[in-house]
């Protein structure tokens, strides 16, 4: 017999973000209320470039400076052991994307890459979705230190 989930299991015990099984149930309701309102979202992988293995002080300083740079409607979740993730609500232009890379990459003073991929532009569904903006990540870290990329077929 399997208990509930409880709540320490939708949170990073290290960063107190959203876990990733918190934000795989956010990014489902982020893209059912942008079909039913006809706009859109982003989603946005960000990977600590160089920290493989990040300490924990990486990390939690991470989350620190990224979560005040977004919108209260956005969602911010530790991804992975460097990585992060980014629920962008109401994104109807892809400059809107770009601002928020900018914001992100300034608030993190470390080698980062960032991918994002956006719905309906680049993806439809969920797994979709993170394939591209992994897709866009893998190119950004590519490039070297600090850039970003979105996704491009």
């Amino acid at each position: 017999m399997s208990s509930a989930p409880q709540p320490s299991d939708y949170h990073d015990a290290l960063t107190e973000l959203p876990n990733r099984r918190l934000f795989d149930d956010r990014l489902k309701q982020a893209l059912h209320l942008a079909s039913r309102r006809d706009s859109g979202i982003a989603l946005v992988l960000i990977e600590l470039a160089g920290f493989a293995t990040a300490g924990d002080d990486t990390v939690r300083e991470a989350a620190r400076r990224l979560a005040p740079v977004l919108r209260k409607a956005d969602t911010l979740a530790r991804w992975g052991a460097a990585q992060f993730a980014v629920i962008l609500t109401d994104v109807t232009e892809e400059a809107q994307c770009r601002v928020a890379a900018e914001r992100l990459l300034a608030a993190l003073d470390m080698d980062v890459a960032i991918g994002i991929s956006r719905f309906p532009a680049d993806a439809l569904d969920a797994a979709a979705l993170v394939r591209n903006a992994d897709a866009a990540r893998a190119r950004a870290r590519e490039l070297g230190r600090r850039h970003y990329r979105l996704y491009a077929r």
